[in-house]
């Protein structure tokens, strides 16, 4: 297969996350918690001092919650600082699914393909470990989301 070929189609492993904003994230472990037995949720707070936001610098700060369903890990994100792609679409949609993850061995250059096919990265940077939101919602209304799997620090 050709550079080119390649470049062609974005080959990605099995989801491995499901992201979900939330306006209270207390407030939401504990109904999925209590109502469906999912958990036992790890809540962590974070912070992004040099989130890249379409092109401009950005702090975010953050509690996040995570649990597993099965093999894949779901993420509840309540902004508590800051604004993001993350509080953009709270304010369009309110509540719900933000992204589909996929964690990446190759994260710099699935990075760099996902540019030269031509999707446009909404936020990457460092929050725990490497990620990036590229705008896929066109198709479909969903953003996907590149998460580095090994804890290297490329250049971004």
């Amino acid at each position: 297969m050709t550079q080119d070929e390649l470049k062609e189609r974005l080959e990605l492993p099995e989801v491995s996350q499901i992201g979900v904003v939330v306006e209270d994230l207390d407030r939401t472990v504990s109904f999925l918690e209590s109502n469906f037995g999912l958990g036992p949720f790890r809540v962590e707070e974070v912070e992004a001092p040099d989130v890249w936001d379409r092109g401009e610098a950005k702090h975010i700060k953050a509690r996040l919650g995570f649990a597993m369903i099965g093999q894949v890990e779901l993420e509840l994100i309540h902004i508590i600082e800051g604004d993001s792609v993350h509080l953009e679409f709270l304010r369009e949609h309110g509540e719900g699914i933000h992204h589909i993850g996929f964690h990446v061995a190759d994260f710099v250059e699935k990075l760099g393909q996902a540019e030269a096919m031509g999707f446009e990265v909404l936020q990457k940077g460092p929050l725990g470990r490497f990620y990036a939101y590229l705008d896929t919602r066109r198709h479909g209304g969903i953003i996907f989301e590149l998460i580095e799997v090994e804890e290297t620090r490329p250049d971004l």
